[in-house]
């Protein structure tokens, strides 16, 4: 694994899987080509092949991490991320989950993060904090009205600085993630309950959102005036608006701009690049194939 160094002040802090891996190169590929100057990037590695690492381990600003099984759940349901919030890398730490896509330099945002100790972006209108809270939690934390209205805080686009007022809130996230607090899923998502992720716990709320449900609920709890960032800075169509930071393009595989090795390799290219684009390839294909199959059984019904 390669060496890295704690010493710079900031950096981007992310994760994934197999089943990421292709956004995660497009996510690369747009930090190296619209953010001149950016900071390193941690990569989590939440399980990778061996070509995806070696591939991974050439790129000089990236640097793959392991996750420590502190829990014997952490795989499941988004409890790694409780470890990856609580768990500052350099001074200003900002976590992107792998389906971003960057738009342009984010030395704005890091600003923030230190002259607030955090960043918090809204997920829109469309829920609100008691949309995701089961009822046991409103209970336990002790929800007033207004916040269970509050916005939901995105888990997936966060900063956070080291040794700061955050820090408290982040510690709690990691401990009730120990405790099983991102466990189970609401009923409409029980389908999901299976492999790595498998919980007998059904979750009373609307929809569930294990990490973000837990964030969201400190967050409003615990900051008084929190400050949330507009969603249109962050996610939908990024032609709509040229102040926008981020592309969150979830798991969309149709339009990955920023995968061809040219944005983050010189030639001549590995033959582990070969075989991971070659993967790629057949991946994205099959996915494709999968969500227009999904479309028309949803269509039918």
């Amino acid at each position: 694994m390669k060496k890295y160094s704690s010493n710079y002040s900031e950096c981007i802090i992310t994760s994934a899987s197999n089943k990421f891996f292709p956004l995660l190169l497009n996510l690369l590929g747009s930090i190296e080509k619209n953010y001149p100057g950016h900071p390193d990037i941690y990569v989590y590695n939440l399980g990778l092949f061996l070509t995806f690492k070696k591939e991974l381990e050439k790129i000089p600003w990236v640097h793959i991490m392991n996750i420590p099984h502190f829990v014997d759940h952490w795989r499941s349901c988004y409890t790694w991320k409780t470890y990856i919030l609580n768990t500052p890398i350099t001074e200003l730490n900002f976590y992107l989950d792998a389906g971003c896509q960057i738009l342009r330099p984010l030395d704005r945002l890091f600003e923030k993060i230190s002259t607030q100790d955090y960043l918090a972006v809204s997920q829109g209108t469309e829920v609100n904090i008691s949309d995701i809270t089961p009822d046991e939690y409103i209970e336990r934390f002790k929800l007033t009205s207004s916040q269970l209205s509050s916005n939901v805080i995105a888990a997936g686009i966060f900063g956070f600085k080291r040794n700061s007022s955050i820090s408290p809130i982040t510690e709690k996230i990691y401990a009730y993630g120990i405790e099983g607090l991102c466990l189970g899923f609401s009923k409409i998502d029980l389908w999901k309950s299976k492999g790595v992720n498998k919980t007998p716990i059904t979750r009373e709320c609307k929809i569930f959102r294990h990490d973000t449900t837990l964030l969201s609920i400190l967050l409003q709890k615990e900051i008084p005036y929190l400050k949330i960032e507009p969603i249109e800075l962050f996610s939908g169509k990024y032609e709509d608006n040229p102040q926008q930071f981020i592309w969150n393009i979830r798991m969309n595989y149709k339009k990955l701009d920023f995968i061809n090795p040219k944005f983050l390799h010189k030639k001549p290219y590995g033959w582990y690049i070969h075989i991971n684009r070659l993967f790629l390839f057949i991946f994205i294909i099959m996915k494709n194939i999968s969500n227009v199959i999904k479309s028309k059984i949803i269509i039918k019904t």
